[in-house]
């Protein structure tokens, strides 16, 4: 009951106490991104897995597609790489733009470990794969996030909050699309619940960037465990705040995992 109270307490303070510590302004809105796919790198069990899933992306009059195929690959005991390349298509009320978007590259590493509790580091690099260019949904930057995260596990119930730092960098470079996003702070904080062969997810992720924009994604979704080697997924995430500052109104996903 105490780990219980203490992670509480914690997923609801972490993100009220960046909210309430930085000034806020206006500014730019960044690039779109599924906030359940950090969490979900996170907690997911330590086997080689091949995924794939669709988001559908909503920013009235702007629909959007994106296609994600990924991979990770446990190394050793405390190390998971994983691997995901983007596919975008946009339509709104005069054309419709498709092509290759971003890939992500994810690592963690368990820097300590309790019996139901861990400290994780995660690092993420994004980066644009080709010529073309779909901002908001995709960027020819090159992104790279540090962050630290806690697990604390009880039962069927488990508790998380990542607290990290992005770099955007060749933001200067010549790109199809005059538009730019900036380094930001970002933290997150969320519970999964469930055991046997259904499980749920919700959380959220917080964004303050260096030229004081901020954006606030709260997601949910469900995971059946259809095999020992099948996972099906569903979701769905709203931003809120100022519209200015919202890539999507809301965004829903499906897919698949298959482990090994």
């Amino acid at each position: 009951m105490r780990r219980i109270a203490t992670a509480a307490r914690l997923l609801s303070a972490a993100p009220l106490l960046v909210l309430f510590a930085l000034p806020m302004k206006a500014g730019a809105a960044g690039v779109y991104e599924n906030a359940a796919a950090e969490p979900a790198f996170l907690l997911s069990p330590r086997r080689p897995t091949l995924s794939a899933d669709l988001d559908f992306s909503v920013n009235d009059p702007v629909e959007a597609a994106i296609y994600r195929v990924g991979a990770t690959f446990p190394l050793r005991k405390v190390f998971v790489v994983g691997v995901e390349q983007n596919f975008v298509s946009i339509s709104d009320s005069t054309d419709i733009k498709s092509g290759i978007g971003d890939l992500t590259i994810r690592s963690s590493a368990r820097a300590w470990a309790g019996k139901q509790r861990a400290l994780m580091l995660l690092g993420t690099m994004v980066t644009g794969t080709t010529k073309q260019e779909y901002f908001p949904y995709s960027s020819k930057t090159l992104d790279v996030t540090l962050s630290v995260a806690y697990v604390d596990t009880l039962g069927d119930i488990a508790a998380y909050a990542i607290g990290g730092r992005t770099w955007v960098n060749r933001s200067d470079v010549e790109r199809p699309v005059d538009t730019r996003h900036n380094d930001n702070w970002r933290g997150s904080a969320g519970v999964t619940i469930g055991g046997g062969d259904v499980r749920a997810e919700g959380g959220t992720l917080y964004e303050y960037t260096v030229d004081h924009a901020k954006r606030w994604l709260w997601y949910g979704g469900v995971s059946v465990i259809a095999t020992d080697a099948l996972v099906l997924r569903a979701g769905i995430q709203f931003e809120t705040g100022a519209e200015a500052q919202r890539v999507s109104d809301w965004a829903a996903n499906a897919g698949f995992t298959v482990r090994f």
